[in-house]
């Protein structure tokens, strides 16, 4: 594997190499444009790095850690691809993983608590936002120590991710060799090798990860990765209890239900895993205190003790239920759970080995024998003949209650269960007989869609324009960055530039021309840039003139030092000389300057954005009021600005990421409230005053949503009703007149032609052929209208 100690990747020097696997390695970083923050940078290597499956997964990975904010899941800094080589770059966590941490120490019960309810609250997160995490372990958690306080731990590793996707979660895949099943196989779910991904398969390895911290053990382990598999799909599952005695009873079921092999039989959430966990951790229930508690009851509650009770308390409970089929029951006493103290780890040869504890081997043949002696000494109920001479009275008396309750009976059935053992009219105890007249009243069913425009514009719902208001959520988040710059530019050499000083020593000026060329002692050319002349010698002195030169050779070459031009020159006869007084300067060699390139811009944009959003989706979300919907996700726009253009030729760049998301979101009460009104008025239209509404109107589906313009939606509200003709007391006691005496058939017929009758039942007294002429013993009822 390529080490990466000393090299330089973005923005990160790497240090050392924390641990490696079969695909890459976890290095300790410092970032550099955060004062050598310690930072954990994550990578793969060797021939994984070039495999495009691979980059695409730890792609992924990093995608899903940005989306997630949760404290106890460990977040993403940056993600970056140097030279070929993704990185992935997270906080350093100075405690290590849970694996070390158990190697070193067994916790007590207490702090395997604080532990464990962290990690369950970053898994259930995890689940809420529809992600699987496949791969929980003990080397996954990060633990960061606090002082006089349990550990705070951090998830982490999201590479073997899945989605849970509705529909698809149950569904087997294509069986998968058992040395190939993605995942570790020592905490790996059953249904894994058969391509089943659910949120079970995460709580498979809680119960798993739950066992190895109540025990410092696995609870399946082979050097033979395929056998443990084989265990985890066929093995009994192992309990806490079974390895250490002073763990509650009560955790073993939450470790055997958590680890069951059929994801239907284990927790059906995190939640619910939390909720068995807790209530695990409380222990049993208290004894009963009340004295009349039954004798062997209140001596089985001195039988229970906790499991880390040794053999001497055992002996004393035994003891006292033999004193109580001697001499009466002992007085009560409370359960008292123990406390698991803090132990050290065993050693890892120990570990592996771990032959059976003495105390478990003491408590299991001192249950055996606390077995034998219950049973010999539980109380044996004798017969008295007291007790058979009471058996003789026993018939009459209950012949005697017997009748009284047949006839209560039959008196109840038909009120409680709607069931009579009688003839409808039956007359009871001499009741009068009445007849009961049943009057179903006409119904509407009005159902309807409407359509309702929500805008912001609007302050009071319309029933005349279909109007309602919304509101319009925004947020804006903004980010910046340094970075180094990626792009170059390449610049010609520069050529130098300098002075010649001319002297004439003749009596005559004289000319030189531009482009005359000259050479220093150094051998570099110099070419005259302007032309010259150069005066004559005067009262003794020569004539002095200067001119500006260049070299011909671009490049630092040409910086010639001072006086290396310095002679004759352009005369055959001396006259003129030329040197250069100052050196010449200028000159530079051709080169690559970093300049500001596109890609810096969006590599800053691609890192940044996704954070932003989720942040700009929190800050929105946490303006939803209570009873509002939020009308879809928030719509982005993202704005990125440079200190310095593209194409400037500067080595660093800070880049301005700015998010700015707005939603729509309406009153889901409006909404049903404007609906159920509009068919209100809908109904008093079509049926007039004679009907009315039972109940209320209900709004059948949620509202299909439109979006449109400046926050405007479209609601299509599906809205239905039951509408009832109105029969008063006055009218039904009319008919009660105009029916006595009448046979059924008459009846029947009068009161169907009613207005807002739809449907008459008579039962008349038992063998009676009409109604009774008593109008006190006929009555008239309405039932509940047929809405079928």
């Amino acid at each position: 594997m390529l080490s990466l100690e000393g090299k330089q990747l973005g923005n990160y020097d790497v240090i050392r190499r924390i641990r490696a696997g079969g695909m890459g390695a976890v290095y300790e970083g410092r970032q550099r444009t955060a004062f050598g923050r310690r930072v954990a940078i994550k990578v793969i290597l060797g021939d994984y790095a070039s495999d495009r499956d691979m980059r695409r997964r730890f792609a992924r990975e990093a995608r899903t850690i940005a989306r997630l904010h949760h404290p106890h899941i460990l977040p993403l800094i940056e993600f970056g691809d140097e030279q070929g080589i993704l990185y992935l770059v997270m906080p350093y966590i100075e405690g290590g993983t849970l694996t070390g941490y158990l190697r070193r120490t067994l916790p007590e019960l207490g702090e395997v608590a604080a532990i464990y309810l962290q990690l369950l609250d970053a898994v259930e997160y995890a689940h809420d936002e529809g992600l699987i995490h496949r791969d929980i372990k003990s080397s996954n958690v990060l633990l960061e120590p606090r002082r006089s306080s349990p550990p705070y731990i951090y998830l982490a590793d999201f590479g073997l991710v899945r989605t849970a996707r509705q529909g698809e979660q149950n569904q087997p895949g294509k069986p998968i060799p058992l040395d190939q099943v993605p995942g570790t196989p020592h905490y790996m779910a059953p249904e894994q090798t058969r391509g089943i991904i659910t949120p079970a398969t995460d709580i498979y390895a809680l119960g798993v990860l739950l066992y190895q911290m109540l025990t410092g053990e696995l609870p399946y382990n082979d050097p033979d990765d395929v056998r443990v598999i084989q265990m985890h799909l066929h093995a009994p599952i192992p309990l806490p209890g079974e390895r250490d005695a002073s763990i509650p009873s009560e955790m073993d079921e939450v470790v055997r239900r958590a680890m069951a092999k059929r994801p239907e039989a284990r927790f059906g959430s995190v939640a619910a895993l939390r909720e068995a966990f807790l209530a695990a951790m409380k222990g049993p229930v208290a004894p009963m205190q009340e004295d009349d508690t039954p004798p062997v009851a209140r001596a089985a509650n001195h039988m229970r003790a906790p499991a880390s009770s040794s053999i001497e308390d055992n002996g004393e409970q035994i003891a006292a239920l033999e004193q109580h089929t001697e001499h009466g029951p002992p007085s009560p006493a409370p359960i008292v759970i123990p406390q698991r103290p803090r132990r050290e780890a065993p050693p890892v040869a120990l570990r592996e080995q771990r032959p059976s504890r003495t105390l478990q081997r003491i408590t299991e043949d001192n249950r055996d024998t606390r077995r034998a002696r219950i049973n010999r000494y539980r109380p044996r109920i004798t017969e008295e003949p007291a007790q058979r001479r009471r058996r003789r009275f026993v018939g009459p008396a209950l012949a005697t209650m017997a009748v009284p309750t047949i006839l209560l009976i039959l008196l109840i059935m038909p009120r409680a269960l709607g069931v009579s053992l009688f003839p409808p009219g039956f007359p009871l105890f001499g009741t009068p007989p009445v007849a009961t007249v049943l009057i179903r009243a006409q119904s509407k069913l009005l159902q309807d869609r409407y359509v309702l425009t929500a805008s912001p514009q609007v302050q009071a719902p319309n029933l005349a324009t279909h109007t309602i208001p919304d509101r319009v959520l925004s947020d804006t988040e903004t980010v910046s960055k340094v970075v180094q710059t990626t792009g170059t530019q390449p610049i010609g050499g520069a050529v130098a530039h300098g002075t010649l000083i001319f002297t004439n020593s003749s009596e005559k000026p004289f000319s030189i021309a531009a482009g005359t060329v000259l050479t220093s002692t150094t051998g570099v050319q110099v070419q005259l840039a302007a032309s010259v002349v150069v005066p004559p010698r005067q009262n003794g002195n020569g004539g002095k003139a200067q001119a500006p030169a260049v070299a011909l050779t671009p490049g630092a070459a040409g910086n010639v030092p001072a006086n290396t031009i310095n002679g004759p020159c352009c005369s055959s006869n001396g006259n003129i000389m030329v040197r250069n007084p100052a050196p010449f300067s200028g000159g530079a060699d051709a080169q690559n300057v970093p300049v500001v390139a596109q890609a810096d811009l969006d590599g800053v944009r691609n890192t940044l954005a996704p954070s932003l959003q989720q942040k700009v989706a929190q800050q929105i979300r946490r303006q939803v009021s209570s009873g509002e919907v939020m009308a879809g996700q928030p719509a982005y726009t993202i704005t990125v600005s440079a200190s310095s253009p593209v194409g400037a030729q500067v080595a660093q760049v800070q880049v301005t990421v700015k998010v700015a998301g707005a939603a729509t979101a309406y009153n889901r009460t409006i909404v049903e409230h404007t609906a159920m009104q509009l068919l209100s008025k809908q109904a008093a239209q079509a049926l007039g005053r004679a009907y009315h509404l039972q109940g209320a109107p209900v709004v059948t589906s949620a509202p299909t949503v439109q979006p449109g313009k400046n926050g405007i939606l479209y609601l299509s509200v599906p809205v239905s009703g039951l509408w009832v003709y109105d029969l008063t007391q006055q009218q039904m006691a009319g008919w009660r007149q105009s029916i006595r005496g009448a046979t059924p058939a008459v009846a029947l017929a009068y009161l169907n032609a009613q207005p807002g009758v739809a449907g008459v039942e008579i039962h008349l007294p038992f063998g009676a052929d009409h109604l009774p002429t008593d109008i006190n013993e006929i009555k008239v009822s309405l039932v509940r209208p047929d809405t079928s």
